[in-house]
Parts: structure tokens; sequence; C-alpha cells
């Protein structure tokens, strides 16, 4: 069968291109490199003992899409913005992208004939309103225009599923941490806003101290408590849920059930590193939530599968990858596109 990942050339979807191939699909990868980098899918190609075409253009090109959906079983679909505080200051942009792209690839696969479906949602549907630790039961309400767009997208899904008979499967992520364990791919410095790629960067010199943004939420040290998840676990799920073929619409959360503060994450990665990570304390940030905890229940219940690395291993995997490439991929030099 053949897979087409969108938004395979980043940080987690080029870790899926690896994991899917390694799983025996042939996958393409569809990716307008605004955040990706075509030595990623190389990389990620070459670690399974495949081969992977990149496919160059916008989720939203609608022709495009049916060329690349010539011959596809199931879309993995990835490509979106994921900035919680670019998508407060830009909402329309979040809209735009990930809800009108979601929308735009919704039309190419009912033109193509391609019904099955897993997409990158987020625990950022949930808002700050819900009991943690959270189930794909609790009621969505975003706190941020990410989260709000993502919803959107899981809401589109919902009707493809039920009014057209589609396969699709919702994975609300919550926060990836960590590299390949070859260490040849990972969060490139230049792309990441998530904490630990952050903190690590600053530990290396090569950014100015983090912000610790808000120090006086209702938690145990008064900073954000997270969910973390390594990579090579998250796409472990996404392999895990190709066995759920049923038509109708399936969300699961992929998490850990621990979570982890900021202050916590920091100490971590002073661990691992053996360097003190160069820090400043700040105000709240907006659309920040004080707590994001899964319940992971339902996949394990439905697939068996757990999300079981701990946080310094995530974080040693991470800074494994940042020693060996701390300019991440280098320059874009595209590949050959198909």
């Amino acid at each position: 069968m053949r897979a087409l990942v969108t938004g395979g050339a980043g940080y987690i979807g080029s870790h899926l291109v690896a994991a899917l191939i390694e799983s025996g699909l042939d996958v393409t990868v569809l990716d307008d490199l605004s955040n990706g980098h075509p030595e990623a899918v190389r990389r990620a190609a070459a670690l399974a003992g495949g081969t992977c075409p990149l496919v160059v253009g916008d989720v939203a090109d609608r022709d495009l899409l049916v060329r690349a959906l010539d011959g596809v079983g199931v879309v993995f679909h990835l490509a979106a913005s994921k900035s919680v505080p670019e998508s407060v200051e830009h909402p329309e942009r979040y809209f735009r992208n990930n809800a009108g792209g979601t929308a735009a690839l919704l039309e190419a696969m009912e033109a193509a004939a391609v019904h099955r479906l897993v997409y990158s949602s987020t625990a950022a549907v949930y808002g700050s309103a819900v009991g943690m630790p959270v189930t794909e039961r609790a009621a969505c309400a975003p706190d941020n225009p990410y989260g709000l767009s993502k919803l959107m997208g899981e809401q589109m899904l919902e009707k493809m599923a039920s009014e057209q008979g589609w396969s699709v499967v919702s994975l609300r992520y919550f926060n990836p941490v960590g590299a390949h364990r070859s260490g040849r791919i990972g969060e490139a410095f230049g792309n990441a806003s998530s904490l630990v790629p952050v903190a690590l960067a600053a530990t290396m010199g090569r950014r100015r101290p983090i912000e610790v943004f808000g120090t006086d939420y209702d938690t145990p040290d008064g900073t954000c408590l997270r969910d973390y998840v390594a990579i090579d676990d998250l796409v472990q799920a996404h392999i895990s849920v190709l066995a759920e073929t049923s038509a109708g619409h399936h969300v699961f959360n992929v998490g850990t059930g621990r979570a982890h503060s900021v202050r916590e994450v920091l100490a971590a990665c002073e661990r691992v590193t053996g360097r003190p990570v160069p820090h400043t304390d700040g105000p709240r940030r907006a659309g920040d939530v004080p707590v994001a905890l899964a319940d992971p229940g339902a996949l394990r219940a439905a697939l068996g599968f757990d999300a079981t690395t701990g946080l310094e291993a995530m974080i040693e995997s991470a800074w494994r990858w940042h020693q060996a490439f701390p300019k991440g991929y280098g320059p874009k030099v595209r590949l050959a596109t198909s």
C-alpha cells in the first residue's frame, strides 16, 4: 500500500516517513518546505532502507494533490502551522492554512476516491476548561486559534466519516520531544519553538536565554505542566492505527499520562547535558493553558499502544541529534520532485 504524508519533510513527518517505510509501506511526501527540509526526507528514507518521492507544493493545490494521490491507499495529514503565540497574533493565517488546507485535501481525496485518513490533531483542541488528565470524551473548547483551527479540521473529518463513509483517525498529540534513535533526523533549532529544543539551543549558546512564560500558575512550582511524548513513540502510534480500518471517526490521545513542569524539564535538560540552561522568568504568554495532561487509555484499550519513553531519554535523544547536527539539515537544496 502507498501512503501520502502531507508535511512529511517536517520534524514529526520525517520520523513518520521512516517508520512507515520500515513497516513495509511505499511512501510519498507532499510538503511546501516552508518549515520542512528535503534532506530530512532523504535521510528518513535512507534510515529505513528505502526511497521516498517528494512532491513540493501547497496542500491547498487541488490539482497537485489529485496527482499526488494516484495509487494512494491512506493519507497521513500533518501539514499545518503550529505555533500557539503566532496563531494568537495572526489567527487568519491559521484558519487559512490549517482549516483551509484540510478542506482542500478532503476535496482532492474525494475526487481521487481515497477515503482513509490519519489526522495530526492536538491536545490544544481541549482548552483549559476541562479536567486533567483529559479523555477523548471531554468537551472541546480551544483557548487559542491554533487549537480552534485543528478542531475545525476534526469537525470536517467527522462529517466525511459520517456522511461519506470515510475511515478517519484523529490523533490528538500532546508534546512531542526527542529525535530518531539513529541521531540522524530530529528537530532543527531554526524551526523549533517548543521547550526542549529551545532550552538545548540556549545551553549550546545558539540562542539567547529562554524565557519561562508564567511562574504564577496553580501548579506545584507555578509553571505550566505538560505531557511529553517521545517522537519515536508518537510515530509508532500512527503505525498502530493502521489496524483501524472501519468507517467512522476514531479519536485518540497520544501522550504518556505523566506531567512535567517547565522547571522540571529545564532541570532534566541540565542533568542530561551537564550544563546550565540560561533562562529568565517572565509573564504568562497569551494562549497557553496551565495544564495539558493526557489520559492515554483509549488508544491502549483499542489497539494496545503505550508511550513508555521517559523524559530524560527523550531529551538524551534530542541532545545527541543537536550535538551531531547543530545546524540542522543545512541549506535547503531541493531534491528531485515527482
